[in-house]
């Protein structure tokens, strides 16, 4: 997954394979579960899966909302 932030006036965009989150902020972790990073609420945009991360709902086809 990508987890969007912004720490000062730019965007910046660190790269994933899971996440923790904590009162404070959330602890980023790599594919052996060691830490990669942490990232503060108040700089957090938002995460994005990657498209093999996918995961599809009922509804969320547009084909079968018609």
């Amino acid at each position: 997954m990508k987890v969007v932030f912004k720490p000062g006036n730019t965007y910046e965009d660190v790269n994933c394979f899971d996440f923790r989150e904590y009162e404070r902020g959330i602890v980023l972790k790599n594919e052996d579960g060691y830490n990669m990073g942490y990232v503060p609420h108040e700089i957090l945009s938002h995460i994005e899966p990657h498209p093999e991360e996918q995961v599809l709902f009922e509804g969320d086809n547009a084909e079968t909302n018609t």
